[in-house]
């Protein structure tokens, strides 16, 4: 199997010299390391230049953002599949690569253990069948995920989105184009939950939402608007106006706050038995 590990980095120095000994440190190297640089200040050409043995291909110019700079990465890969570290992220033991390519996978997308790095670390297994409803209220860890190359080709991240390309790339792959997936019992990477996407939740979900209703038919969206965790859309008028009140008037806050109490009620009226405890939506909340 091979496999190019892509890094993207913008003045992160510290994050890349973190991810460029993960790399390094690999006992099975990577078929190829292909930096993207986005003409960083920081002094990050220099760390590239001190690892350039190490790294295949590297390139250091302005781009457009994150996904465009991951975009550029796959353009540039001769691999068969493709794994994103990007600056700060790392491979979280020596051995994740060789035990990657020993599984004997041949499928489109191959995802692996994450460990989320908490004050108690935990382990995060991805799902070992992929359903919509899955996809829908969460995603896979890109750090954890090999990718077919060709697959990224023809389906290149969305580079307007500024948080959620990789999960829209999931969704469009997995669900509209079928692709095979497997999962495999391996720890990949560590994941960081200072990283920006996960310290910009509420943002990361409204853009979310914004995808699901650009590219899911009405009907679904209607039926999983009504699943039980989120409830991005609601299911009445009055569970609607909740979530605008927390969203526009009083933000973060209170918006976290009616999520967690409408995912509440909407678990506890299903375990009683309530089809519909509020009037039903004529509209799919759009």
């Amino acid at each position: 199997m091979n496999i190019s590990v892509i890094t993207v980095n913008r003045n992160n120095l510290s994050g890349l010299r973190k991810t460029v000994e993960s790399v390094r440190t690999q006992r099975v190297k990577p078929y190829e390391f292909i930096v993207i640089d986005g003409a960083s200040t920081d002094g990050s050409s220099a760390l590239l230049q001190e690892y350039s043995s190490l790294i295949t291909y590297s390139v250091s110019e302005p781009d457009k953002g994150i996904y465009n700079a991951m975009n550029k990465g796959v353009a540039a890969a001769k691999g068969e599949y493709c794994i994103f570290m990007n600056s700060g992220d790392c491979f979280c033991n020596d051995d994740a690569i060789r035990l990657l390519s020993e599984t004997g996978a041949t499928q489109d997308i191959i995802c692996g253990n994450a460990v989320i790095l908490e004050d108690v670390p935990r382990r995060k297994q991805p799902p070992k069948e992929i359903t919509l409803n899955f996809l829908y209220n969460q995603s896979l860890c890109h750090q954890s995920v090999l990718i077919r190359t060709s697959l990224l080709r023809a389906e290149p991240y969305d580079e307007s989105l500024k948080i959620v390309a990789d999960r829209k790339f999931f969704l469009k792959a997995l669900v509209f184009s079928n692709c095979s997936y497997k999962a495999v019992d391996i720890d990949v990477a560590n994941y960081d939950i200072t990283g920006y996407s996960a310290k910009n939740r509420f943002a990361s979900e409204q853009e979310w939402e914004k995808v699901l209703r650009d590219t899911l038919p009405e009907r679904i969206l209607t039926d999983y608007g009504r699943s039980v965790s989120g409830v991005l859309y609601g299911t009445s008028p009055y569970e609607r106006m909740f979530l605008e009140i927390g969203r526009r008037k009083y933000r973060k806050p209170v918006y976290r706050m009616v999520r967690s109490f409408l995912s509440f009620l909407s678990v506890f009226r299903k375990s009683a038995g309530f089809v519909n405890v509020f009037p039903k939506s004529e509209t799919s909340g759009r």
